[in-house]
């Protein structure tokens, strides 16, 4: 099966949005200046509290990814939307997945694709649930999850059990 960019459809010279799993030269290139870019609200969303620029710097200076996943959707401006998958034990049975987005157009779109690419590659690796912190509990953002599989609220965390997802990459794996 081929892969499909959405070039294919919209007749245009280059594809209007890109989704990708980051290198880590694509990190410093793309992930940290879009990171930078995030406004308070952005970066408590996706770090859990206020974060200075050198904090920033040093997260992605510091990602492993041998051990983490990091996904992406890019258009013309760069990276308008991102998710870390970080597994909580080395079997990946559990992992913490982090999303940052700035996107102002088709915001639930992408968000929505990030989410099952995320799922998937998190399936591949054993994965059975992704523990969510609950600062990105917007009522869409719940109803995309619960779209997913059966999402449960744990102390100050959202835990989404993969199934299907879960199942259909360790059919393919195998």
């Amino acid at each position: 099966m081929r892969n499909s960019t959405a070039r294919d459809f919209s007749g245009l010279s280059k594809p209007a949005l890109v989704f990708e799993s980051l290198s880590a030269s694509e990190v410093k290139r793309s992930l940290l200046p879009f990171y930078l870019r995030l406004d308070f609200d952005g970066r408590r969303r996706r770090f859990g509290g206020a974060v200075s620029d050198d904090s920033i710097i040093q997260h992605c200076d510091r990602l492993d990814l041998e051990r983490s996943v990091v996904l992406s959707c890019s258009g013309e401006a760069g990276v308008l939307a991102a998710i870390e998958l970080h597994p909580l034990a080395s079997d990946w049975e559990h992992a913490e997945m982090a999303l940052a987005e700035n996107a102002e157009a088709n915001r639930d779109t992408i968000v929505a694709h990030l989410l099952q690419l995320a799922a998937f590659a998190a399936g591949k690796r054993g994965c059975t649930a992704l523990v969510i912190q609950s600062c990105c509990s917007e009522r869409d953002f719940i109803d995309l999850l619960r779209g997913m599989g059966r999402v449960q609220a744990r102390d100050d965390l959202l835990w989404l059990e993969l199934g299907e997802y879960a199942s259909l990459c360790s059919a393919y794996s195998s």
